[in-house]
Protein backbone atom coordinates (compact mmCIF):
# COMPACT_ATOMS: atom_id res chain seq x y z
CA UNK A 1 0.00 0.00 0.00
CA UNK A 2 1.79 3.45 -0.99
CA UNK A 3 0.71 5.39 2.24
CA UNK A 4 1.27 8.81 1.24
CA UNK A 5 -1.05 8.15 -1.64
CA UNK A 6 -3.72 7.18 0.64
CA UNK A 7 -3.00 9.59 3.19
CA UNK A 8 -3.91 12.20 0.11
CA UNK A 9 -7.08 10.14 -1.47
CA UNK A 10 -8.76 10.41 1.99
CA UNK A 11 -7.86 14.01 2.57
CA UNK A 12 -9.55 14.80 -0.98
CA UNK A 13 -12.59 12.66 -0.28
CA UNK A 14 -13.00 14.23 3.40
CA UNK A 15 -12.74 17.82 2.08
CA UNK A 16 -14.71 17.41 -1.05
CA UNK A 17 -17.36 15.17 0.79
CA UNK A 18 -17.91 12.44 -2.46
CA UNK A 19 -15.92 10.27 -3.58
CA UNK A 20 -16.33 11.45 -7.36
CA UNK A 21 -15.27 14.95 -7.02
CA UNK A 22 -12.25 13.88 -4.84
CA UNK A 23 -11.06 11.52 -7.55
CA UNK A 24 -11.59 14.08 -10.45
CA UNK A 25 -9.13 16.54 -8.28
CA UNK A 26 -6.54 13.94 -7.66
CA UNK A 27 -6.80 12.84 -11.36
CA UNK A 28 -7.77 9.39 -10.48
CA UNK A 29 -10.96 6.93 -11.05
CA UNK A 30 -13.43 6.79 -8.63
CA UNK A 31 -12.96 3.27 -7.74
CA UNK A 32 -9.30 3.67 -7.53
CA UNK A 33 -9.84 6.56 -5.23
CA UNK A 34 -12.37 4.09 -2.70
CA UNK A 35 -9.73 1.62 -2.92
CA UNK A 36 -6.92 3.63 -1.69
CA UNK A 37 -9.45 5.01 1.54
CA UNK A 38 -10.44 1.34 1.59
CA UNK A 39 -6.90 0.19 1.99
CA UNK A 40 -5.72 2.67 4.28
CA UNK A 41 -8.92 2.22 6.94
CA UNK A 42 -7.80 -1.60 6.63
CA UNK A 43 -4.19 -0.87 7.56
CA UNK A 44 -5.42 1.22 10.43
CA UNK A 45 -8.43 -1.20 11.46
CA UNK A 46 -10.76 1.70 11.77
CA UNK A 47 -13.79 3.40 9.63
CA UNK A 48 -12.78 6.62 8.69
CA UNK A 49 -15.63 7.95 6.90
CA UNK A 50 -18.78 7.00 6.67
CA UNK A 51 -20.20 6.33 3.74
CA UNK A 52 -23.67 6.94 2.24
CA UNK A 53 -25.02 6.94 -1.95
CA UNK A 54 -24.73 10.84 -1.81
CA UNK A 55 -21.81 11.41 0.12
CA UNK A 56 -19.37 11.26 2.86
CA UNK A 57 -18.81 12.25 6.61
CA UNK A 58 -16.26 11.84 8.75
CA UNK A 59 -16.12 9.29 11.69
CA UNK A 60 -14.53 10.27 15.00
CA UNK A 61 -11.50 8.83 14.46
CA UNK A 62 -11.39 10.21 10.81
CA UNK A 63 -12.02 13.71 12.00
CA UNK A 64 -9.02 13.25 14.28
CA UNK A 65 -6.64 10.98 11.45
CA UNK A 66 -7.72 14.10 8.88
CA UNK A 67 -5.41 16.64 11.19
CA UNK A 68 -2.66 14.10 10.98
CA UNK A 69 -2.43 13.21 7.34
CA UNK A 70 -2.49 17.12 6.46
CA UNK A 71 0.86 17.39 8.98
CA UNK A 72 2.26 15.27 7.35
CA UNK A 73 1.65 16.06 3.69
CA UNK A 74 2.48 19.45 4.23
CA UNK A 75 5.64 17.85 5.95
CA UNK A 76 6.69 15.96 3.33
CA UNK A 77 6.33 18.50 0.86
CA UNK A 78 8.65 20.61 2.95
CA UNK A 79 11.05 17.79 3.20
CA UNK A 80 11.67 17.40 -0.50
CA UNK A 81 11.65 21.45 -1.44
CA UNK A 82 14.82 21.21 1.32
CA UNK A 83 16.42 17.84 -0.60
CA UNK A 84 15.81 19.20 -3.73
CA UNK A 85 17.77 22.69 -2.60
CA UNK A 86 15.22 24.57 -3.56
CA UNK A 87 13.83 25.57 0.26
CA UNK A 88 16.26 28.88 0.23
CA UNK A 89 13.49 30.60 -2.39
CA UNK A 90 9.74 29.66 -1.71
CA UNK A 91 7.73 28.47 -4.53
CA UNK A 92 4.85 26.68 -5.48
CA UNK A 93 1.13 27.87 -5.59
CA UNK A 94 -0.87 30.09 -3.31
CA UNK A 95 -4.76 30.97 -3.57
CA UNK A 96 -5.65 33.49 -1.48
CA UNK A 97 -9.06 35.78 -0.93
CA UNK A 98 -9.72 39.42 -0.29
CA UNK A 99 -12.19 41.82 0.09
CA UNK A 100 -13.07 43.14 -3.28
CA UNK A 101 -11.95 47.07 -2.42
CA UNK A 102 -8.81 46.42 -0.51
CA UNK A 103 -8.00 43.77 -3.38
CA UNK A 104 -7.99 46.33 -5.82
CA UNK A 105 -6.61 49.37 -4.18
CA UNK A 106 -4.10 47.86 -2.30
CA UNK A 107 -3.43 43.77 -2.69
CA UNK A 108 -3.19 43.89 -6.55
CA UNK A 109 -0.09 46.17 -5.77
CA UNK A 110 1.30 44.64 -3.45
CA UNK A 111 1.31 40.95 -5.78
CA UNK A 112 3.06 42.57 -8.40
CA UNK A 113 5.84 43.55 -6.08
CA UNK A 114 5.81 40.14 -4.13
CA UNK A 115 6.09 38.59 -7.52
CA UNK A 116 9.12 40.76 -8.85
CA UNK A 117 10.83 39.29 -5.54
CA UNK A 118 9.47 35.81 -5.31
CA UNK A 119 9.05 34.26 -9.15
CA UNK A 120 8.69 31.29 -8.16
CA UNK A 121 5.48 31.64 -6.53
CA UNK A 122 2.21 31.56 -8.58
CA UNK A 123 -0.99 33.21 -7.17
CA UNK A 124 -4.85 32.60 -7.38
CA UNK A 125 -6.18 36.02 -5.90
CA UNK A 126 -10.16 35.74 -5.23
CA UNK A 127 -11.76 39.49 -4.52
CA UNK A 128 -14.83 38.58 -2.65
CA UNK A 129 -16.32 40.57 0.07
CA UNK A 130 -18.07 37.28 1.62
CA UNK A 131 -16.79 35.54 4.51
CA UNK A 132 -15.39 32.71 3.18
CA UNK A 133 -14.95 29.01 4.56
CA UNK A 134 -10.70 28.81 4.49
CA UNK A 135 -10.84 25.12 4.60
CA UNK A 136 -13.72 23.91 3.32
CA UNK A 137 -13.24 26.39 -0.12
CA UNK A 138 -9.37 25.60 -0.33
CA UNK A 139 -7.72 28.99 0.54
CA UNK A 140 -4.45 29.11 1.61
CA UNK A 141 -4.89 32.73 3.14
CA UNK A 142 -7.25 34.83 3.57
CA UNK A 143 -6.99 38.93 4.03
CA UNK A 144 -9.91 40.24 6.28
CA UNK A 145 -10.81 43.20 7.91
CA UNK A 146 -12.59 44.46 11.28
CA UNK A 147 -13.27 42.01 14.01
CA UNK A 148 -12.75 38.15 14.26
CA UNK A 149 -14.35 35.43 15.25
CA UNK A 150 -13.47 32.45 14.08
CA UNK A 151 -11.05 30.37 16.93
CA UNK A 152 -10.10 27.42 14.72
CA UNK A 153 -7.99 29.81 12.49
CA UNK A 154 -4.72 31.83 12.63
CA UNK A 155 -4.02 35.84 12.51
CA UNK A 156 -1.28 37.94 12.15
CA UNK A 157 -2.16 41.89 12.06
CA UNK A 158 -0.31 43.10 8.92
CA UNK A 159 -2.16 46.42 9.26
CA UNK A 160 -4.89 48.39 10.25
CA UNK A 161 -7.78 51.06 8.60
CA UNK A 162 -9.78 53.94 9.78
CA UNK A 163 -13.81 53.92 8.85
CA UNK A 164 -14.80 57.49 7.70
CA UNK A 165 -17.93 58.58 8.23
CA UNK A 166 -18.63 60.82 4.89
CA UNK A 167 -21.16 62.43 2.48
CA UNK A 168 -21.52 64.59 -0.78
CA UNK A 169 -21.85 68.31 -1.19
CA UNK A 170 -24.83 67.32 -2.75
CA UNK A 171 -26.71 65.70 0.11
CA UNK A 172 -25.26 67.67 2.95
CA UNK A 173 -26.25 70.62 1.20
CA UNK A 174 -29.88 69.46 0.88
CA UNK A 175 -30.29 68.02 4.35
CA UNK A 176 -27.93 69.02 6.60
CA UNK A 177 -24.90 68.29 7.89
CA UNK A 178 -24.82 66.25 10.97
CA UNK A 179 -22.71 67.90 14.08
CA UNK A 180 -23.14 64.82 16.80
CA UNK A 181 -23.63 61.38 15.91
CA UNK A 182 -27.61 60.93 17.59
CA UNK A 183 -28.32 62.94 14.31
CA UNK A 184 -27.68 60.64 12.19
CA UNK A 185 -30.98 58.94 12.90
CA UNK A 186 -32.89 61.63 10.88
CA UNK A 187 -30.47 60.99 7.56
CA UNK A 188 -30.28 58.29 4.84
CA UNK A 189 -27.30 56.12 5.41
CA UNK A 190 -26.21 53.31 2.87
CA UNK A 191 -25.31 50.50 4.76
CA UNK A 192 -22.56 47.54 4.46
CA UNK A 193 -24.44 44.32 3.99
CA UNK A 194 -21.71 42.61 5.48
CA UNK A 195 -20.43 44.77 8.33
CA UNK A 196 -20.04 42.89 12.01
CA UNK A 197 -21.98 45.59 13.79
CA UNK A 198 -25.15 45.67 11.05
CA UNK A 199 -27.11 49.00 11.39
CA UNK A 200 -25.20 49.77 14.71
CA UNK A 201 -22.53 52.31 14.55
CA UNK A 202 -20.46 52.97 17.38
CA UNK A 203 -18.32 56.61 17.89
CA UNK A 204 -15.82 57.98 20.17
CA UNK A 205 -16.27 61.21 21.64
CA UNK A 206 -15.75 63.98 24.72
CA UNK A 207 -18.07 62.16 26.44
CA UNK A 208 -17.25 58.42 25.72
CA UNK A 209 -18.57 55.73 23.31
CA UNK A 210 -21.78 56.22 21.26
CA UNK A 211 -23.84 54.20 19.78
CA UNK A 212 -25.98 55.20 16.95
CA UNK A 213 -28.65 52.71 15.21
CA UNK A 214 -28.84 54.36 11.89
CA UNK A 215 -31.27 53.10 8.65
CA UNK A 216 -31.74 53.61 4.93
CA UNK A 217 -33.27 52.10 1.49
CA UNK A 218 -29.99 50.97 0.24
CA UNK A 219 -28.06 48.12 1.61
CA UNK A 220 -25.19 46.71 -0.28
CA UNK A 221 -22.62 43.97 -0.34
CA UNK A 222 -19.00 46.34 -2.02
CA UNK A 223 -17.29 48.81 -0.50
CA UNK A 224 -16.77 50.89 -3.80
CA UNK A 225 -20.35 50.49 -4.83
CA UNK A 226 -21.52 52.12 -1.73
CA UNK A 227 -19.05 55.05 -2.05
CA UNK A 228 -20.12 55.69 -5.26
CA UNK A 229 -23.83 55.99 -4.20
CA UNK A 230 -22.35 58.74 -1.76
CA UNK A 231 -21.12 60.69 -4.83
CA UNK A 232 -23.96 60.29 -6.36
CA UNK A 233 -25.71 61.96 -3.14
CA UNK A 234 -27.83 59.20 -2.00
CA UNK A 235 -26.85 59.12 1.85
CA UNK A 236 -24.26 59.48 4.46
CA UNK A 237 -21.76 56.36 4.20
CA UNK A 238 -18.88 54.82 7.22
CA UNK A 239 -16.69 53.10 4.71
CA UNK A 240 -12.72 52.02 5.17
CA UNK A 241 -9.89 55.04 4.72
CA UNK A 242 -8.26 53.02 1.88
CA UNK A 243 -11.59 53.45 -0.19
CA UNK A 244 -12.61 56.88 0.52
CA UNK A 245 -9.02 58.71 0.76
CA UNK A 246 -9.23 59.71 -3.10
CA UNK A 247 -12.17 60.93 -3.13
CA UNK A 248 -12.34 62.66 0.05
CA UNK A 249 -8.74 64.25 -1.35
CA UNK A 250 -11.03 65.29 -4.66
CA UNK A 251 -13.51 67.11 -2.53
CA UNK A 252 -16.28 64.60 -4.35
CA UNK A 253 -17.59 63.60 -0.68
CA UNK A 254 -16.61 65.42 2.21
CA UNK A 255 -15.91 63.87 6.18
CA UNK A 256 -18.22 64.10 8.82
CA UNK A 257 -18.69 63.65 12.53
CA UNK A 258 -14.63 64.24 12.62
CA UNK A 259 -14.64 65.21 16.29
CA UNK A 260 -16.75 61.22 16.79
CA UNK A 261 -14.11 59.09 15.38
CA UNK A 262 -15.32 55.23 14.15
CA UNK A 263 -13.00 52.74 15.93
CA UNK A 264 -9.62 51.66 14.24
CA UNK A 265 -9.96 47.90 12.46
CA UNK A 266 -7.22 45.61 12.26
CA UNK A 267 -6.27 44.25 9.00
CA UNK A 268 -5.58 40.57 9.17
CA UNK A 269 -4.03 37.43 7.17
CA UNK A 270 -6.07 34.28 8.34
CA UNK A 271 -4.89 31.20 7.67
CA UNK A 272 -5.46 27.25 8.87
CA UNK A 273 -2.31 26.81 11.18
CA UNK A 274 1.00 27.98 12.63
CA UNK A 275 2.64 24.86 12.41
CA UNK A 276 4.27 23.57 9.30
CA UNK A 277 3.91 26.99 7.58
CA UNK A 278 5.19 26.50 4.29
CA UNK A 279 7.85 28.62 3.27
CA UNK A 280 5.50 30.20 0.26
CA UNK A 281 3.16 31.08 2.97
CA UNK A 282 5.00 32.32 5.39
CA UNK A 283 7.31 34.67 2.96
CA UNK A 284 3.73 36.21 1.43
CA UNK A 285 2.56 37.09 4.75
CA UNK A 286 5.65 38.67 5.85
CA UNK A 287 5.73 40.65 2.68
CA UNK A 288 2.33 42.03 3.50
CA UNK A 289 3.06 43.19 6.82
CA UNK A 290 6.12 45.32 5.94
CA UNK A 291 4.38 46.66 3.14
CA UNK A 292 1.00 47.43 5.00
CA UNK A 293 1.93 48.14 8.49
CA UNK A 294 4.69 51.46 10.06
CA UNK A 295 5.31 49.39 12.91
CA UNK A 296 7.23 46.43 13.74
CA UNK A 297 4.73 43.06 12.82
CA UNK A 298 3.01 41.62 15.22
CA UNK A 299 3.21 37.98 16.57
CA UNK A 300 0.95 35.10 15.26
CA UNK A 301 -1.82 34.78 17.76
CA UNK A 302 -4.88 32.15 17.20
CA UNK A 303 -8.28 34.43 17.14
CA UNK A 304 -10.34 35.37 20.03
CA UNK A 305 -13.01 32.38 21.11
Amino acid sequence: MDQLQSMKAFIAVAEAGQFALASERLGLSRAMASKLVMDLEAHLGVRLLNRTTRKVSLTEPGIVYLERCRDIIVAVVDAENEISNQATEPLGHLRVSAPMSFGVSHLARQIAAFKIRYPRVSIDLVLNDRLVDIVEEGYDLAIRIGRLTDSSLIARRIGASQNIVCASPIYLSSHGRPEVPAELSQHDCVLYSYASAGDTWTFSGPKGEQSVRVGGSVVCNNGDAICRMAIEGLGVVALPDFIVEHHLRSGVIQQILSDYPLPAVGIYAVYPSARHLPRKLRAFVNFLSRAFSQKRALPEFPLPP
